[in-house]
């Protein structure tokens, strides 16, 4: 039988005992009314002078005397079928009590089991993650590495090129960066000062225009006097004409061997890079989305270095005449 089956039933035993307390208690105040009265007829019999009235009196007596022995029996019968009725009970809260603990023992084994499966699904699920991580960030290291060695090889090929130094200024600048200024807050502000304070000498217009300055003479006179430079590519600036004369500007400059273009996308892909400038789409590039702006600093001053070296080298290494 089972534990619902089993409170079923206890809850109907426990019912029909009420209702044999109830009779019990009805024959016990029969035998108290029988015996009150029986009583009551045998004074009035022993008082009374008239022989008829006793004998009435113990007429009386004797009725109620046969109420008094059904009723005790009765009783005694309700009272045995009470006492073996909560017998019944206690053996099933028994029975029941078993088959709870049994229960209970049942619902914590499978919660603790469906706790560990629970615990060991999260760690192989952690340990995919993990795994997955590592996967990705080797595979951003090896293109960063990949990226890092094809710049230097280029940088190694490149033919030596020495920029004139803009006027009033004693020395060229490292970098010249072409970006739109609806960039500058979350990238080309910090690229700019973490370049210089790497040891870089940075055009950027915050630092190098002050008021009054022609913008396309600034601009020509960074462009030409930087050993390489950097063009934030990005929605915005594709959009702005000043980015697209600086643009020209740097490509007219890589291909004439004056200079160096290093495109960075900045929140593009390479399909959005192909829409906007089809010829800077096969052009390698690093990418905000996967250096960070550290990384991309000492990218530059690796180049830095690279493209210094061959342009101090009077032979020029194994290429042709400046």
């Amino acid at each position: 039988m089972s534990l619902s089956q089993d409170r079923a039933t206890l809850i109907r035993l426990n019912k029909q005992l009420g209702d044999l307390r109830s009779k019990e208690a009805g024959e016990v105040k029969k035998i108290a009314d029988a015996q009150k009265k029986i009583d009551n007829a045998q004074r009035s019999a022993q008082r009374t002078s008239s022989s008829s009235m006793a004998k009435t009196y113990m007429s009386t007596a004797s009725r109620e005397a046969q109420k008094l022995q059904t009723a005790q029996a009765n009783q005694s019968r309700i009272a045995n079928q009470a006492a073996s009725k909560t017998q019944e009970i206690g053996k099933l809260q028994e029975r029941i009590s078993r088959e709870e603990e049994r229960e209970r023992k049942k619902d914590m084994a499978a919660e603790d089991r469906r706790r560990r499966e629970d615990t060991a699904r999260q760690k192989r699920s952690e340990e995919a993650a993990a795994a997955n991580t590592q996967a990705l960030q080797q595979r951003i290291a090896d293109l960063e590495a990949q990226v890092s060695q094809f710049i230097e090889a280029e940088a190694g090929n490149a033919p030596r090129f020495s920029p004139v130094a803009p006027p009033g200024e004693s020395d060229a600048y490292d970098v010249f960066i072409s970006h739109a200024w609806e960039d500058k807050d979350d990238f080309v502000r910090e690229l700019a000062e973490k370049a210089t304070a790497a040891g870089l000498r940075v055009w950027y217009d915050e630092f190098a225009m002050k008021w009054g300055d022609s913008l396309r003479q600034k601009i020509d006179e960074g462009l030409s006097g930087s050993y390489f430079g950097v063009a934030v590519l990005s929605p915005s600036f594709f959009a702005k004409q000043w980015t697209g004369y600086e643009l020209d500007g740097l490509v007219e400059r890589a291909l004439s061997g004056e200079g160096r273009l290093l495109p960075i996308w900045h929140r593009l892909t390479k399909d959005d890079v192909a829409k906007a400038a089809p010829s800077l789409a096969n052009r390698l590039a690093l990418s905000t989305s996967l250096m960070s702006v550290d990384e991309i600093v000492r990218e530059l001053v690796n180049l830095r270095d690279i493209y210094k070296t061959k342009s101090d080298d009077p032979s020029g290494g194994d290429q042709g005449e400046p």
